[in-house]
């Protein structure tokens, strides 16, 4: 860099040139000695992979050790709460061919189309997703993908009850 002395501003502050001209062969088509230069490898030697497997499988006997058998368990759904939840097949009607109603699967992004089956969670505002798209995403989380309620605590305390009913 070049530093010269703005007489504007005085000497105190001093501009400073930059020489760019190193930069000047970015995007040209002429070949260089760099285009000739072996490119990386796109995955490591064999033997490196080997060792990285071998460190990860230690590392993950070492941490299942080192777990108390009382470890918190992340929550997830029961088949038989996924079977819970309302599935009715896809109809475009007039009121769902406006533009204000939800037309589309938000998890996939795919447009529902008629006779496909859909699942409506229990969260407030009856989200309805593909069902195919709905079980894997609960499988992930028991929140629902739009609102993040936790569905699984509505699904459990709408359940009946196995006890016998109260006389009234």
């Amino acid at each position: 860099p070049v530093s010269q002395t703005d007489p504007a501003v005085g000497p105190a502050v001093a501009a400073v040139a930059m020489d760019y001209s190193r930069f000047d062969h970015i995007g040209s088509s002429s070949s260089s000695d760099d285009d000739d230069a072996p490119l990386p490898p796109r995955h490591p030697p064999p033997a490196v992979r080997d060792d990285l497997e071998d460190y990860f499988r230690r590392l993950d006997e070492r941490r299942s050790r080192s777990e108390p058998a009382d470890a918190a368990v992340v929550p997830r759904f029961t088949a038989a709460e996924i079977s819970q939840l309302r599935s009715f097949p896809f109809e475009l009607s007039g009121a769902a061919a406006d533009s204000s109603a939800r037309s589309e699967c938000a998890i996939c992004l795919c447009e529902f189309e008629s006779g496909q089956q859909l699942t409506a969670l229990p969260c407030a505002a009856a989200h309805a997703f593909h069902s195919e798209c709905v079980r894997g995403a609960l499988a992930a989380s028991v929140h629902c993908p739009l609102c993040r309620v936790d569905v699984r605590s509505l699904v459990v305390s709408a359940a009946p009850s196995d006890g016998p009913a109260p006389a009234s």
